[in-house]
């Protein structure tokens, strides 16, 4: 079996009845009820356990050192213990999204905020952070742009996610009111998720570096033309109200962000609910994406995401990046990741880690799955 060594560039490697409002504080509570991450333990550095890539002959570098699979360097099943970070740094400003993920996941950690998604990268490479909370998904407006193409080059690796409800607000200086506003302020992604909003009030979308920054540039101009979506943490931070509670297109708002660090921290093979974020190339050849991903099926492996990216400046969408429910060690898993080897010229692991503690259930709940099962069923019944 092959090592996958410490991770390169990857540009040089070879090789849902009820209620809508029911419904939202049930999936807030589920959400909120467990908000930090269970990973394995790292006892000592002897016991870190690290990931084999599967296969035989060359294998592109990856992320995780040299494979130690003996019995002695696997961790026992019951030596978990919570990620506790002493700084967990975040993009944006006080009041951001991903300030409340911080402090929500980690309390007992202090928050920092950075500047730009390098400063944020930097920051836990050289020591000043111990973890970085990045958005990657939101469920109505997609993938964040910019995190996955920071992903393959930053040297970190993603050790957690965190799935946060979202609820927008429409906040202004006091005594603003709707009928005012021209123009709304806030992170091109938040804008997305209150397009129905904007549309029916023939509001101006203007973008800004994240959601608690608009909320601070509004309450700087004080012209009452402008207003800014963002959360209620960044209306009293800014000393702004609430025009409209509650604007997002869909109650079932989430956005998940990643946890990352500097150092691997893999949970051991046997803990339930892992999942693999795998970045990879194929060659520009007719069903090569085919033949690379079917072993996944094969080895009735849950593929949860798949996603595609331009490389070399070239609309040829060549890399993917992928995350499946296994972890590597496990023989099915193995077995995919031989067929995947096969037809991909370069393939490294961006993480292992476990789902956030609400992470399976905001995937598919089963009881609101079941709803939806009966209500299809009563309404075939219906039908003649």
């Amino acid at each position: 079996m092959a090592k996958i060594r410490t991770m390169r560039p990857l540009r040089k490697l070879k090789g849902y009845g009820r209620s809508a409002g029911e419904a939202r504080k049930r999936a807030t509570a589920q959400v909120r009820s467990k908000p930090d991450l269970r990973i394995a333990s790292q006892q000592d550095k002897a016991t870190e356990r690290r990931v084999s890539a599967p296969g035989r002959g060359n294998t592109a570098p990856g992320r995780y050192g040299a494979s130690v699979r003996g019995s002695a360097a696997v961790p026992p099943a019951t030596s978990e213990s919570r990620l506790s970070p002493k700084v967990a740094i975040y993009h944006g400003s006080i009041g951001a999204f991903a300030h409340i993920a911080c402090r929500r996941a980690f309390p007992d950690a202090r928050s920092i905020a950075g500047n730009t998604l390098v400063d944020v990268v930097d920051a836990v490479r050289n020591g000043a952070a111990d973890v970085a909370v990045l958005p990657c998904e939101n469920v109505l407006a997609g993938r964040v742009p910019d995190i996955h193409m920071l992903l393959p080059d930053s040297g970190l690796s993603i050790v957690g996610e965190i799935f946060l409800p979202i609820e927008l607000h429409l906040v202004a200086p006091d005594g603003w009111t709707l009928s005012q506003i021209k123009r709304v302020h806030s992170h091109p992604v938040a804008l997305r998720q209150v397009q129905r909003f904007l549309r029916l009030h023939g509001l101006s979308a203007v973008e800004q570096s994240d959601t608690a920054t608009a909320a601070s540039l509004i309450k700087q101009r004080r012209n009452r033309a402008d207003a800014a979506v963002a959360s209620d943490l960044a209306a009293q931070t800014y000393g702004l109200k609430i025009l409209e509670p509650n604007i997002e297109d869909n109650p079932f708002n989430m956005t998940r962000f990643y946890v990352l660090a500097s150092t691997p921290v893999v949970p051991a093979a046997e803990q339930p609910d892992i999942l693999t974020c795998l970045m990879f190339e194929v060659r520009n050849t007719p069903g090569a994406l085919f033949r690379a991903v079917g072993g996944f099926a094969e080895n009735r492996i849950n593929l949860t995401k798949l996603e595609s990216y331009l490389v070399g400046c070239q609309f040829v969408a060549t890399r993917f990046l992928c995350e499946f429910e296994g972890h590597p060690d496990l023989p099915q898993v193995c077995r995919a990741l031989d067929t995947l080897r096969l037809h991909t010229t370069s393939h490294t692991v961006m993480g292992v880690f476990p789902m956030h503690s609400a992470g399976s259930r905001t995937r598919a709940d089963s009881d609101l799955l079941q709803d939806d099962r009966n209500s299809d069923s009563r309404l075939s019944q219906c039908q003649p």
